[in-house]
């Protein structure tokens, strides 16, 4: 009884720390996989960034001395925690290919809505009010300025990578919500190994049968990837997944709304894209609706 006990909470000053932590880890990300792909292609870069991950996941089980012994009735749920981030990463990096960095941030970004509208209906304590509501509706509109910039500038360019990156989004937050119910019951390495060891298992495979597989090594390359496998999928995801165990989801994810803001200048400090009027009236919209959305009343 007691490791189906739901332990989550409202966030203390640690969950507060941590919560801004594991957001400013993220706000790079986009960038670095627009990086990496000039160097390989889009599956490898997920296959690579799984890999490392996973490694710096089992030395951390292994120095917590955590069990990975898996218990019959769990298997199922482990194997969907490793599916949805081995799609979401698909989505991801093909998405970053066909748009802008700063695009990328945006559209990413919004998966703390998802989440909110998906823990509405699988996580007690934490459904949608009025406010939320609007919240919801306000985000969206951000996200509706950026596809109509995105079709006004060039609509084959920009436009099927932002789909993309939006379903990357809604199966990030799906996957948070899932997480964080399944970690009342399953141990934390245990889904983290299961995210690494999906997710490096598709990726490699999609990249041998779909994909002129190319691997141009160099700086950049071995910094992003360094980046995006040891301190995203590899201490990032510890932090988030420990979180979500411990955290009402929704307020661990309202943090993120800090993302845009840090990513797209990074991304214009890196790759030289442009600030565009529209890119702000984006990250406005979605930062105040984030806001109203995931907010709760004490």
């Amino acid at each position: 009884m007691k490791e189906n006990k739901d332990v989550r909470k409202k966030l203390d000053n640690k969950g507060y720390f941590l919560s801004i932590l594991v957001a400013f880890l993220w706000s790079a990300n986009p960038t670095s996989v627009k990086i990496s792909l000039k160097y390989t292609t889009p599956f490898m870069v997920g296959f690579l960034r799984f890999t490392l991950g996973g490694i710096i996941a089992l030395i951390w089980a292994i120095y917590k001395k955590d069990s990975l012994k898996i218990k019959r009735n769990n298997i199922v749920p482990i194997i969907l925690a490793g599916l949805f981030p081995a799609a979401q990463i698909g989505f991801y990096n093909i998405g970053q290919a066909y748009t802008l960095a700063s695009h990328g941030i945006i559209m990413i970004v919004t998966f703390p809505l998802w989440a909110a509208i998906f823990s509405h209906f699988f996580t007690p304590n934490d459904r949608l009010n009025l406010s939320r509501t609007l919240g919801l509706i306000t985000a969206y509109s951000g996200v509706v300025v950026l596809f109509w910039d995105s079709i006004n500038q060039s609509f084959t360019e920009y436009l099927f990578g932002d789909i993309l990156m939006l379903i990357s989004a809604m199966l990030l937050g799906a996957r948070l919500i899932w997480v964080s119910n399944i970690t009342q019951r399953v141990g934390q390495s245990q889904i983290i190994l299961s995210e690494a060891a999906v997710g490096s298992i598709m990726c490699i495979f999609l990249a041998l049968f779909f994909e002129n597989i190319f691997l141009n090594i160099s700086l950049k390359l071995i910094l992003s990837l360094a980046y995006q496998g040891i301190l995203i999928a590899g201490m990032g995801i510890i932090l988030q997944t420990y979180l979500l165990r411990s955290y009402l989801p929704a307020k661990v994810t309202f943090f993120n709304l800090f993302q845009p803001i840090i990513g797209i200048f990074i991304s214009w400090f890196l790759l030289d894209e442009n600030l565009s009027f529209a890119l702000f009236l984006s990250i406005f919209l979605l930062t105040i609706g984030t806001y109203f959305t995931v907010r709760r009343k004490v």
